[in-house]
C-alpha cells in the first residue's frame, strides 16, 4: 500500500463531518441552534447558508440536503 493511500484511509469519514466542524466552531448554544434548524424542514437551506455566511462560515446546500436525507432526527 502506498503512502498516499495510507493518508486517504487515515482520514476520518464521518457522514456529517462538515456540519460537525461548524457546530464545534459555533460553540454549544449556537451549534445546537444550527442542528435544530437543520432538522426543521420548514427552514430552507438558503436561510441556513445566509445565516452562516453572516458569520463568515461557508456551507454548501448539498451538505444540508445530504444531512437531511440521511439523518434520522429530521422531522
Amino acid at each position: 500500500m502506498g503512502k498516499f493511500l495510507n493518508e486517504i484511509k487515515g482520514q476520518q469519514a464521518g457522514k456529517n463531518g462538515r456540519i460537525d466542524a461548524i457546530v464545534a466552531e459555533l460553540g454549544e448554544p449556537d451549534g445546537k441552534d444550527l442542528i435544530e434548524a437543520l432538522n426543521d424542514l420548514t427552514i430552507r437551506p438558503a436561510q441556513i447558508i445566509k445565516a452562516l455566511q453572516a458569520r463568515k462560515i461557508t456551507l454548501s446546500g448539498s451538505v444540508i440536503t445530504r444531512y437531511r436525507a440521511t439523518c434520522d432526527s429530521v422531522k
